[in-house]
Protein backbone atom coordinates (compact mmCIF):
# COMPACT_ATOMS: atom_id res chain seq x y z
CA UNK A 1 0.00 0.00 0.00
CA UNK A 2 1.04 3.56 -0.63
CA UNK A 3 3.04 5.09 2.24
CA UNK A 4 2.36 8.60 3.46
CA UNK A 5 4.52 11.15 5.19
CA UNK A 6 3.27 12.15 8.62
CA UNK A 7 3.70 15.55 10.21
CA UNK A 8 6.70 16.31 12.42
CA UNK A 9 5.97 15.66 16.10
CA UNK A 10 8.21 15.51 19.18
CA UNK A 11 9.16 12.23 21.10
CA UNK A 12 11.04 11.68 25.00
CA UNK A 13 13.49 8.92 26.02
CA UNK A 14 13.54 6.32 28.72
CA UNK A 15 16.64 4.73 27.28
CA UNK A 16 17.80 1.19 27.98
CA UNK A 17 20.92 -0.72 27.14
CA UNK A 18 19.00 -2.82 24.63
CA UNK A 19 17.75 0.24 22.78
CA UNK A 20 19.86 1.25 19.76
CA UNK A 21 21.51 4.60 20.48
CA UNK A 22 23.11 7.22 18.27
CA UNK A 23 26.78 8.15 18.74
CA UNK A 24 27.50 10.33 21.77
CA UNK A 25 29.04 13.79 21.57
CA UNK A 26 28.13 17.03 19.85
CA UNK A 27 25.36 19.46 20.78
CA UNK A 28 22.22 18.18 22.46
CA UNK A 29 19.66 16.95 19.94
CA UNK A 30 16.25 18.47 20.62
CA UNK A 31 14.77 17.55 17.26
CA UNK A 32 11.94 15.04 17.65
CA UNK A 33 11.78 12.01 15.39
CA UNK A 34 9.35 11.85 12.51
CA UNK A 35 7.04 9.08 11.49
CA UNK A 36 8.21 8.64 7.90
CA UNK A 37 5.94 5.95 6.50
CA UNK A 38 3.18 3.61 7.56
CA UNK A 39 1.70 0.44 6.11
CA UNK A 40 -1.26 0.60 5.72
CA UNK A 41 -1.29 4.26 4.81
CA UNK A 42 -3.23 6.75 6.88
CA UNK A 43 -6.95 6.74 5.90
CA UNK A 44 -6.54 3.60 3.79
CA UNK A 45 -9.65 1.48 3.16
CA UNK A 46 -10.25 -2.20 2.36
CA UNK A 47 -7.31 -3.18 4.57
CA UNK A 48 -6.96 -6.94 5.04
CA UNK A 49 -3.51 -7.12 6.64
CA UNK A 50 -3.00 -8.33 10.22
CA UNK A 51 -0.11 -6.03 11.04
CA UNK A 52 0.89 -2.35 10.92
CA UNK A 53 4.39 -1.17 9.99
CA UNK A 54 5.79 2.12 11.34
CA UNK A 55 9.06 3.61 10.15
CA UNK A 56 10.61 6.42 12.21
CA UNK A 57 13.31 8.90 11.27
CA UNK A 58 15.52 7.80 14.19
CA UNK A 59 15.86 5.12 16.84
CA UNK A 60 13.03 4.73 19.38
CA UNK A 61 13.18 3.44 22.94
CA UNK A 62 11.41 0.17 22.22
CA UNK A 63 10.06 -0.26 25.75
CA UNK A 64 7.96 2.90 25.56
CA UNK A 65 5.95 1.96 22.48
CA UNK A 66 3.57 -0.53 24.21
CA UNK A 67 2.87 2.09 26.90
CA UNK A 68 2.23 4.84 24.37
CA UNK A 69 0.09 2.91 21.87
CA UNK A 70 -3.70 2.76 22.01
CA UNK A 71 -5.67 0.72 19.47
CA UNK A 72 -9.37 1.43 18.93
CA UNK A 73 -11.38 -0.75 18.97
CA UNK A 74 -9.46 -2.76 21.54
CA UNK A 75 -8.08 -6.09 20.45
CA UNK A 76 -8.19 -9.25 22.51
CA UNK A 77 -4.78 -10.65 23.37
CA UNK A 78 -1.31 -9.13 23.23
CA UNK A 79 0.21 -7.16 20.39
CA UNK A 80 3.51 -8.47 19.05
CA UNK A 81 6.27 -5.90 18.35
CA UNK A 82 9.07 -6.83 15.95
CA UNK A 83 11.82 -4.25 15.60
CA UNK A 84 14.42 -3.85 12.90
CA UNK A 85 16.40 -0.64 13.34
CA UNK A 86 14.01 2.30 13.00
CA UNK A 87 11.16 0.09 11.78
CA UNK A 88 8.61 -1.79 13.87
CA UNK A 89 5.97 -4.29 12.74
CA UNK A 90 2.99 -4.48 15.09
CA UNK A 91 1.15 -7.77 14.67
CA UNK A 92 -2.44 -8.21 15.87
CA UNK A 93 -3.26 -11.43 17.78
CA UNK A 94 -6.52 -11.93 15.85
CA UNK A 95 -7.98 -11.11 12.43
CA UNK A 96 -9.31 -7.57 12.13
CA UNK A 97 -13.06 -7.01 12.26
CA UNK A 98 -14.80 -6.44 8.94
CA UNK A 99 -16.11 -2.98 7.97
CA UNK A 100 -14.41 -1.37 10.96
CA UNK A 101 -12.38 1.81 11.33
CA UNK A 102 -9.21 1.18 13.36
CA UNK A 103 -7.37 4.04 15.07
CA UNK A 104 -3.80 3.78 16.36
CA UNK A 105 -2.76 6.60 18.71
CA UNK A 106 0.81 7.19 19.89
CA UNK A 107 0.80 9.40 22.98
CA UNK A 108 3.48 11.46 24.74
CA UNK A 109 4.89 8.47 26.61
CA UNK A 110 6.72 7.49 23.42
CA UNK A 111 10.41 8.32 23.75
CA UNK A 112 13.41 8.23 21.46
CA UNK A 113 17.06 7.55 22.14
CA UNK A 114 17.88 11.23 22.67
CA UNK A 115 15.33 12.01 25.39
CA UNK A 116 12.96 13.93 23.13
CA UNK A 117 9.25 13.35 23.75
CA UNK A 118 6.08 13.65 21.76
CA UNK A 119 4.37 16.90 22.63
CA UNK A 120 1.09 15.82 21.06
CA UNK A 121 -0.34 12.46 20.01
CA UNK A 122 0.08 10.98 16.52
CA UNK A 123 -3.01 9.34 15.03
CA UNK A 124 -3.14 6.74 12.26
CA UNK A 125 -6.48 5.41 10.96
CA UNK A 126 -7.51 2.83 8.39
CA UNK A 127 -10.64 0.84 7.59
CA UNK A 128 -11.24 -2.81 6.82
CA UNK A 129 -14.33 -1.78 4.82
CA UNK A 130 -14.97 0.51 1.85
CA UNK A 131 -15.41 3.66 3.99
CA UNK A 132 -13.68 5.20 6.99
CA UNK A 133 -15.32 7.06 9.88
CA UNK A 134 -15.07 10.86 9.58
CA UNK A 135 -16.40 12.01 12.94
CA UNK A 136 -14.37 14.79 14.60
CA UNK A 137 -14.49 16.16 18.11
CA UNK A 138 -12.18 18.60 19.90
CA UNK A 139 -11.81 20.86 22.90
CA UNK A 140 -9.41 22.34 25.41
CA UNK A 141 -8.56 21.61 29.05
CA UNK A 142 -7.70 24.54 31.31
CA UNK A 143 -6.69 25.07 34.94
CA UNK A 144 -9.59 26.61 36.90
CA UNK A 145 -7.47 29.15 38.82
CA UNK A 146 -6.04 31.13 35.94
CA UNK A 147 -7.16 29.52 32.68
CA UNK A 148 -3.71 28.15 31.86
CA UNK A 149 -3.37 25.12 29.57
CA UNK A 150 -3.17 21.60 31.03
CA UNK A 151 -0.90 19.47 28.78
CA UNK A 152 -0.32 15.69 28.60
CA UNK A 153 -3.75 14.85 30.02
CA UNK A 154 -5.63 11.75 28.89
CA UNK A 155 -8.99 12.43 27.22
CA UNK A 156 -11.56 9.66 26.93
CA UNK A 157 -14.69 9.55 24.74
CA UNK A 158 -17.56 7.25 25.74
CA UNK A 159 -20.16 6.45 23.07
CA UNK A 160 -23.75 7.39 23.96
CA UNK A 161 -27.04 6.13 22.56
CA UNK A 162 -28.58 9.60 22.89
CA UNK A 163 -27.75 13.00 24.40
CA UNK A 164 -28.32 11.88 27.99
CA UNK A 165 -25.20 11.61 30.14
CA UNK A 166 -24.57 8.09 31.51
CA UNK A 167 -25.55 7.28 35.12
CA UNK A 168 -22.28 5.38 35.35
CA UNK A 169 -19.30 5.27 33.05
CA UNK A 170 -18.77 2.17 30.90
CA UNK A 171 -15.86 -0.05 31.87
CA UNK A 172 -13.75 1.18 28.96
CA UNK A 173 -13.87 4.31 26.79
CA UNK A 174 -14.49 4.00 23.06
CA UNK A 175 -11.63 6.38 22.14
CA UNK A 176 -8.59 7.91 23.77
CA UNK A 177 -6.26 10.82 23.02
CA UNK A 178 -4.21 13.42 24.94
CA UNK A 179 -3.98 17.18 25.33
CA UNK A 180 -1.08 19.03 23.69
CA UNK A 181 1.08 21.84 25.12
CA UNK A 182 -1.82 24.25 24.69
CA UNK A 183 -4.25 21.95 26.47
CA UNK A 184 -6.05 21.16 23.20
CA UNK A 185 -7.22 17.73 22.13
CA UNK A 186 -8.66 16.41 18.89
CA UNK A 187 -10.43 13.14 18.07
CA UNK A 188 -10.56 12.13 14.41
CA UNK A 189 -12.12 9.17 12.60
CA UNK A 190 -14.87 8.69 15.18
CA UNK A 191 -18.17 7.00 14.46
CA UNK A 192 -20.70 9.83 14.03
CA UNK A 193 -22.78 9.87 17.24
CA UNK A 194 -22.94 11.62 20.65
CA UNK A 195 -20.12 11.10 23.16
CA UNK A 196 -19.47 11.79 26.82
CA UNK A 197 -15.94 13.23 26.87
CA UNK A 198 -13.85 13.58 30.02
CA UNK A 199 -10.23 14.50 30.70
CA UNK A 200 -8.26 12.62 33.34
CA UNK A 201 -4.84 12.50 34.97
CA UNK A 202 -4.90 8.72 34.73
CA UNK A 203 -2.03 7.97 37.08
CA UNK A 204 -2.54 4.21 37.27
CA UNK A 205 -3.34 3.87 33.53
CA UNK A 206 -6.55 1.91 34.16
CA UNK A 207 -8.64 4.27 31.97
CA UNK A 208 -11.04 4.91 34.84
CA UNK A 209 -11.40 7.96 37.10
CA UNK A 210 -10.23 6.99 40.59
CA UNK A 211 -10.48 9.00 43.83
CA UNK A 212 -8.08 11.95 43.99
CA UNK A 213 -7.14 11.69 40.29
CA UNK A 214 -7.60 15.15 38.73
CA UNK A 215 -10.40 15.11 36.17
CA UNK A 216 -12.37 17.51 34.01
CA UNK A 217 -16.10 17.01 33.62
CA UNK A 218 -17.34 17.90 30.12
CA UNK A 219 -19.03 21.30 29.75
CA UNK A 220 -21.98 19.55 28.06
CA UNK A 221 -23.64 16.22 28.80
CA UNK A 222 -23.17 14.98 25.23
CA UNK A 223 -21.05 16.17 22.32
CA UNK A 224 -21.76 15.00 18.79
CA UNK A 225 -18.94 13.93 16.52
CA UNK A 226 -19.40 14.42 12.79
CA UNK A 227 -17.31 15.34 9.79
CA UNK A 228 -18.06 19.06 10.12
CA UNK A 229 -17.65 19.39 13.89
CA UNK A 230 -15.49 22.17 15.28
CA UNK A 231 -13.82 22.35 18.68
CA UNK A 232 -16.23 22.94 21.57
CA UNK A 233 -16.01 26.58 22.62
CA UNK A 234 -16.41 25.85 26.34
CA UNK A 235 -13.33 24.66 28.27
CA UNK A 236 -12.96 21.48 30.26
CA UNK A 237 -11.84 22.61 33.76
CA UNK A 238 -9.53 20.31 35.70
CA UNK A 239 -10.56 19.54 39.29
CA UNK A 240 -10.06 16.99 42.05
CA UNK A 241 -13.15 15.42 43.58
CA UNK A 242 -11.97 14.67 47.10
CA UNK A 243 -14.84 12.71 48.60
CA UNK A 244 -12.63 10.33 50.58
CA UNK A 245 -12.88 10.92 54.36
CA UNK A 246 -9.67 10.97 56.39
CA UNK A 247 -8.58 7.70 57.95
CA UNK A 248 -6.66 7.03 61.15
CA UNK A 249 -3.30 5.43 60.48
CA UNK A 250 -2.16 5.10 64.09
CA UNK A 251 -3.15 5.80 67.70
CA UNK A 252 -0.40 5.74 70.28
CA UNK A 253 0.54 7.32 73.59
CA UNK A 254 3.67 9.35 74.07
CA UNK A 255 3.20 9.53 77.83
CA UNK A 256 0.61 9.06 80.56
CA UNK A 257 -1.05 12.31 79.47
CA UNK A 258 -0.19 12.92 75.82
CA UNK A 259 -1.58 10.80 72.98
CA UNK A 260 -1.44 11.01 69.18
CA UNK A 261 -3.81 10.30 66.32
CA UNK A 262 -2.04 10.04 62.97
CA UNK A 263 -4.28 10.57 59.89
CA UNK A 264 -3.63 9.80 56.24
CA UNK A 265 -4.32 13.44 55.33
CA UNK A 266 -4.38 16.85 56.94
CA UNK A 267 -7.33 17.62 59.23
CA UNK A 268 -8.88 20.77 60.65
CA UNK A 269 -9.01 21.54 64.36
CA UNK A 270 -11.72 24.18 63.98
CA UNK A 271 -14.26 21.38 63.54
CA UNK A 272 -13.70 20.11 67.10
CA UNK A 273 -15.55 20.81 70.32
CA UNK A 274 -14.85 19.48 73.79
CA UNK A 275 -18.05 17.42 73.67
CA UNK A 276 -16.85 15.64 70.51
CA UNK A 277 -14.37 13.53 72.47
CA UNK A 278 -15.52 10.20 73.95
CA UNK A 279 -12.75 8.57 75.97
CA UNK A 280 -13.35 5.99 78.70
CA UNK A 281 -11.57 3.42 80.85
CA UNK A 282 -12.36 0.05 79.24
CA UNK A 283 -12.64 -1.81 82.55
CA UNK A 284 -14.80 0.59 84.53
CA UNK A 285 -16.46 2.49 81.71
CA UNK A 286 -15.57 5.70 83.55
CA UNK A 287 -15.41 8.69 81.14
CA UNK A 288 -12.07 10.45 80.86
CA UNK A 289 -12.03 14.16 79.94
CA UNK A 290 -9.80 15.42 77.13
CA UNK A 291 -8.10 18.57 78.40
CA UNK A 292 -6.70 19.96 75.15
CA UNK A 293 -6.08 19.11 71.52
CA UNK A 294 -3.78 20.63 68.93
CA UNK A 295 -2.11 20.15 65.56
CA UNK A 296 1.67 20.56 65.87
CA UNK A 297 3.20 23.28 63.72
CA UNK A 298 3.72 22.14 60.11
CA UNK A 299 2.04 18.75 60.61
CA UNK A 300 -1.70 18.89 59.96
CA UNK A 301 -2.04 15.10 59.81
CA UNK A 302 -1.08 14.65 63.49
CA UNK A 303 -3.71 15.40 66.14
CA UNK A 304 -2.39 15.43 69.71
CA UNK A 305 -4.78 15.28 72.65
CA UNK A 306 -3.97 15.71 76.34
CA UNK A 307 -5.60 14.07 79.36
CA UNK A 308 -5.05 13.71 83.07
CA UNK A 309 -2.61 10.97 84.07
CA UNK A 310 -4.04 7.66 82.79
CA UNK A 311 -3.25 4.25 84.27
CA UNK A 312 -1.53 1.77 81.86
CA UNK A 313 -4.63 -0.30 81.13
CA UNK A 314 -6.88 -0.40 78.03
CA UNK A 315 -8.95 2.65 77.20
CA UNK A 316 -11.61 3.12 74.53
CA UNK A 317 -11.68 6.16 72.27
CA UNK A 318 -14.33 7.21 69.80
CA UNK A 319 -12.36 9.83 67.83
CA UNK A 320 -14.12 13.10 67.06
CA UNK A 321 -15.47 13.54 63.53
CA UNK A 322 -12.67 15.80 62.38
CA UNK A 323 -12.82 17.00 58.78
CA UNK A 324 -10.17 17.32 56.12
CA UNK A 325 -9.53 20.47 54.07
CA UNK A 326 -12.51 19.78 51.79
CA UNK A 327 -14.98 19.02 54.60
CA UNK A 328 -14.95 15.19 54.50
CA UNK A 329 -15.49 13.94 58.03
CA UNK A 330 -13.92 10.95 59.76
CA UNK A 331 -16.20 7.91 59.92
CA UNK A 332 -17.21 6.91 63.47
CA UNK A 333 -15.16 4.09 64.96
CA UNK A 334 -14.00 2.80 68.32
CA UNK A 335 -10.31 2.43 69.04
CA UNK A 336 -8.61 0.74 71.97
CA UNK A 337 -5.20 1.73 73.29
CA UNK A 338 -3.11 1.40 76.41
CA UNK A 339 -1.52 4.63 77.67
CA UNK A 340 2.23 4.74 78.03
CA UNK A 341 3.72 4.35 81.52
CA UNK A 342 6.25 7.19 81.33
CA UNK A 343 5.47 10.61 82.78
CA UNK A 344 4.91 13.52 80.43
CA UNK A 345 8.01 15.72 80.22
CA UNK A 346 7.20 17.91 77.21
CA UNK A 347 7.62 21.51 78.26
CA UNK A 348 5.92 24.52 76.73
CA UNK A 349 8.13 26.37 74.24
CA UNK A 350 7.60 29.58 72.33
CA UNK A 351 8.25 28.94 68.62
CA UNK A 352 8.00 32.48 67.30
CA UNK A 353 5.85 35.23 65.88
CA UNK A 354 3.73 34.59 62.78
CA UNK A 355 4.65 35.33 60.11
CA UNK A 356 8.33 35.21 60.99
CA UNK A 357 9.13 38.13 58.67
CA UNK A 358 7.02 41.22 57.98
CA UNK A 359 7.88 44.33 55.96
CA UNK A 360 9.11 47.23 58.11
CA UNK A 361 7.00 50.36 58.36
CA UNK A 362 8.29 53.97 58.31
CA UNK A 363 9.15 53.73 62.03
CA UNK A 364 11.06 50.49 61.56
CA UNK A 365 8.45 48.29 63.20
CA UNK A 366 7.01 45.19 61.47
CA UNK A 367 3.93 46.30 59.58
CA UNK A 368 0.73 44.26 59.82
CA UNK A 369 -1.09 43.87 56.51
CA UNK A 370 -4.84 44.54 56.56
CA UNK A 371 -6.73 41.64 58.09
CA UNK A 372 -3.79 40.44 60.19
CA UNK A 373 -3.48 40.55 63.97
CA UNK A 374 -0.37 40.03 66.13
CA UNK A 375 0.12 36.25 66.16
CA UNK A 376 2.24 33.91 68.28
CA UNK A 377 2.97 30.19 68.04
CA UNK A 378 3.88 27.55 70.66
CA UNK A 379 4.89 23.90 70.45
CA UNK A 380 1.73 22.72 72.22
CA UNK A 381 -1.63 23.99 73.39
CA UNK A 382 -1.68 26.71 76.02
CA UNK A 383 -4.31 26.47 78.73
CA UNK A 384 -6.93 29.20 78.10
CA UNK A 385 -6.71 30.51 81.66
CA UNK A 386 -2.93 30.95 81.41
CA UNK A 387 -2.62 32.48 77.93
CA UNK A 388 -3.31 36.07 79.01
CA UNK A 389 -0.67 35.85 81.74
CA UNK A 390 1.85 34.24 79.39
CA UNK A 391 1.31 36.50 76.36
CA UNK A 392 1.14 40.20 77.22
CA UNK A 393 -0.23 42.78 74.79
CA UNK A 394 0.71 46.39 75.49
CA UNK A 395 0.80 49.79 73.86
CA UNK A 396 4.18 51.49 73.49
CA UNK A 397 3.88 53.09 76.94
CA UNK A 398 3.66 49.65 78.53
CA UNK A 399 -0.04 49.87 79.32
CA UNK A 400 -1.73 46.49 79.04
CA UNK A 401 -4.27 46.06 76.26
CA UNK A 402 -7.03 43.48 76.75
CA UNK A 403 -7.43 40.99 73.93
CA UNK A 404 -9.20 37.85 72.84
CA UNK A 405 -7.25 35.00 71.26
CA UNK A 406 -8.36 32.83 68.36
CA UNK A 407 -6.71 29.66 67.11
CA UNK A 408 -7.34 27.28 64.21
CA UNK A 409 -4.74 24.65 65.15
CA UNK A 410 -4.46 24.88 68.95
CA UNK A 411 -0.87 26.21 68.93
CA UNK A 412 -1.08 29.42 66.86
CA UNK A 413 -2.92 32.31 68.51
CA UNK A 414 -4.06 35.51 66.81
CA UNK A 415 -4.44 38.31 69.36
CA UNK A 416 -7.40 40.63 68.78
CA UNK A 417 -6.98 43.80 70.90
CA UNK A 418 -9.99 45.58 72.35
CA UNK A 419 -10.33 48.20 71.01
CA UNK A 420 -8.23 47.67 67.85
CA UNK A 421 -5.67 50.13 66.49
CA UNK A 422 -2.42 51.80 67.49
CA UNK A 423 1.10 50.47 67.93
CA UNK A 424 1.02 47.12 69.69
CA UNK A 425 3.80 45.36 71.56
CA UNK A 426 3.63 41.64 72.27
CA UNK A 427 5.78 40.55 75.19
CA UNK A 428 6.33 36.95 76.33
CA UNK A 429 8.33 36.59 79.56
CA UNK A 430 10.69 33.67 79.28
CA UNK A 431 10.61 32.73 82.97
CA UNK A 432 7.35 30.69 82.78
CA UNK A 433 8.90 28.86 79.83
CA UNK A 434 12.10 28.08 81.70
CA UNK A 435 14.34 30.45 79.71
CA UNK A 436 16.00 33.77 80.50
CA UNK A 437 14.90 35.53 77.31
CA UNK A 438 11.97 37.91 77.00
CA UNK A 439 10.42 37.66 73.53
CA UNK A 440 9.19 41.00 72.20
CA UNK A 441 7.86 42.37 68.94
CA UNK A 442 6.17 45.67 68.24
CA UNK A 443 3.58 45.75 65.47
CA UNK A 444 2.48 48.72 63.41
CA UNK A 445 -0.66 48.65 61.31
CA UNK A 446 -0.52 49.64 57.67
CA UNK A 447 -1.99 53.18 57.54
CA UNK A 448 -4.94 53.90 55.28
CA UNK A 449 -2.86 56.26 53.15
CA UNK A 450 -0.75 53.25 52.03
CA UNK A 451 -3.77 51.18 51.00
CA UNK A 452 -5.83 51.10 47.83
CA UNK A 453 -8.74 49.37 46.12
CA UNK A 454 -9.23 47.10 43.11
CA UNK A 455 -12.57 47.00 41.32
CA UNK A 456 -14.32 45.65 38.25
CA UNK A 457 -17.49 44.26 36.73
CA UNK A 458 -18.44 40.55 36.65
CA UNK A 459 -21.62 39.33 34.96
CA UNK A 460 -23.11 36.03 33.82
CA UNK A 461 -25.41 35.33 30.88
CA UNK A 462 -27.73 33.36 33.19
CA UNK A 463 -29.20 34.17 36.59
CA UNK A 464 -27.40 33.14 39.73
CA UNK A 465 -24.95 34.47 42.31
CA UNK A 466 -21.65 35.64 40.81
CA UNK A 467 -18.65 35.43 43.13
CA UNK A 468 -15.31 37.12 42.44
CA UNK A 469 -12.01 35.95 43.87
CA UNK A 470 -9.01 38.21 44.43
CA UNK A 471 -5.90 36.09 43.81
CA UNK A 472 -2.47 37.46 44.87
CA UNK A 473 0.33 37.21 42.31
CA UNK A 474 3.02 38.98 44.36
CA UNK A 475 5.62 36.43 45.48
CA UNK A 476 5.65 37.66 49.11
CA UNK A 477 2.05 38.77 49.48
CA UNK A 478 0.57 38.50 52.98
CA UNK A 479 -2.94 39.00 51.65
CA UNK A 480 -4.78 35.70 51.37
CA UNK A 481 -7.22 34.96 48.57
CA UNK A 482 -10.46 36.85 49.13
CA UNK A 483 -13.95 36.20 47.78
CA UNK A 484 -16.93 38.49 47.52
CA UNK A 485 -20.22 38.64 45.63
CA UNK A 486 -20.75 41.05 42.78
CA UNK A 487 -23.69 43.37 43.38
CA UNK A 488 -26.87 43.51 41.28
CA UNK A 489 -25.07 45.56 38.62
CA UNK A 490 -22.06 43.22 38.56
CA UNK A 491 -19.74 45.63 40.36
CA UNK A 492 -17.21 44.45 42.93
CA UNK A 493 -14.60 46.30 45.01
CA UNK A 494 -11.77 44.86 47.12
CA UNK A 495 -10.63 47.41 49.70
CA UNK A 496 -7.80 47.69 52.23
CA UNK A 497 -5.07 46.31 49.99
CA UNK A 498 -1.40 47.23 50.52
CA UNK A 499 0.01 49.50 47.81
CA UNK A 500 2.30 47.74 45.34
CA UNK A 501 0.61 44.34 45.59
CA UNK A 502 -0.37 42.62 42.34
CA UNK A 503 -3.49 40.53 41.79
CA UNK A 504 -5.67 38.89 39.18
CA UNK A 505 -9.32 37.89 39.37
CA UNK A 506 -11.51 34.88 38.84
CA UNK A 507 -15.29 35.07 38.71
CA UNK A 508 -17.60 32.06 38.82
CA UNK A 509 -21.28 31.26 38.96
CA UNK A 510 -21.95 29.80 42.41
CA UNK A 511 -24.77 27.47 41.39
CA UNK A 512 -25.01 25.53 44.66
CA UNK A 513 -24.44 28.54 46.94
CA UNK A 514 -21.54 27.04 48.91
CA UNK A 515 -19.30 30.08 48.27
CA UNK A 516 -16.55 28.08 46.55
CA UNK A 517 -15.89 26.93 42.99
CA UNK A 518 -16.95 23.36 42.25
CA UNK A 519 -15.51 21.26 39.45
CA UNK A 520 -18.60 19.14 38.80
CA UNK A 521 -19.00 15.37 38.82
CA UNK A 522 -18.83 12.61 36.23
CA UNK A 523 -21.54 10.15 37.27
CA UNK A 524 -24.07 11.44 38.02
CA UNK A 525 -23.08 14.15 35.58
CA UNK A 526 -22.76 17.71 36.79
CA UNK A 527 -20.72 20.28 34.84
CA UNK A 528 -18.12 22.48 36.50
CA UNK A 529 -19.34 25.89 37.59
CA UNK A 530 -18.51 28.25 34.70
CA UNK A 531 -15.70 30.74 35.26
CA UNK A 532 -14.07 33.80 33.74
CA UNK A 533 -10.55 35.07 34.35
CA UNK A 534 -9.00 38.50 34.09
CA UNK A 535 -6.49 38.87 31.27
CA UNK A 536 -4.62 41.60 33.10
CA UNK A 537 -2.83 41.77 36.43
CA UNK A 538 -3.63 44.86 38.51
CA UNK A 539 -1.23 46.67 40.83
CA UNK A 540 -2.63 48.43 43.90
CA UNK A 541 -2.02 52.18 44.09
CA UNK A 542 -2.18 53.99 47.42
CA UNK A 543 -5.43 55.95 47.92
CA UNK A 544 -6.68 54.94 44.45
CA UNK A 545 -9.29 52.61 43.03
CA UNK A 546 -7.78 50.69 40.12
CA UNK A 547 -10.38 49.04 37.89
CA UNK A 548 -10.25 46.19 35.40
CA UNK A 549 -10.46 47.44 31.84
CA UNK A 550 -12.64 44.53 30.67
CA UNK A 551 -15.74 42.91 32.11
CA UNK A 552 -15.43 39.40 33.55
CA UNK A 553 -18.13 37.76 31.42
CA UNK A 554 -19.23 34.27 32.50
CA UNK A 555 -20.90 32.13 29.84
CA UNK A 556 -23.04 29.10 30.65
CA UNK A 557 -22.31 25.98 28.60
CA UNK A 558 -24.76 23.48 30.07
CA UNK A 559 -26.79 23.23 26.85
CA UNK A 560 -27.07 19.74 25.43
CA UNK A 561 -26.23 19.01 21.84
CA UNK A 562 -29.39 18.33 19.89
CA UNK A 563 -29.79 15.28 17.69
Amino acid sequence: MRAVLFRLLPLVWLAACATPAPPAGGPADETPPRLLTTEPANQAVQVDAQQVRLVFSEYIDERTLPQALTVTPEVEGTLDYRWKGRRVDIRFPEPLRPNTTYILTLDTQLRDARRVALRAPITLAFSTGPTINRGRLGGRVLAPDDGSAVPALDVYAYALADTTAPDRLPERPAYRTQTDDEGRFQFDYLAPQPYFVLALRDRNRNRQPDPLEPFASPPRSAIRADSGATAVDAPWLIAVADTVPPEIRRLRSRSQQRHELRFDAGVRLDTLRATDWHLADSASGQPVPVRAAYLPANDRSLLVFETDVLPPRPHRLVPPAVADSTGNRLRPDTLTFTPAENADTLGLRFLGFVPAVLPAGPDGFPQLPPGWEPTVRFNQAVAPDSLTSLVLLEDTSGTARPYTARTTDGVTYALHPEPPGGLLRVRIPGAPLGVDTVFTRTFQRLPAKEQGELAGIAVADISGPVLVELIPTSPNSFIARRTQAADSTGRFVFSNLPAGGTYHFRAFLDRNGNARWDGGTLAPYQPAEPVAWSDETLTVRARWEVALADTLAIADFRLRISE
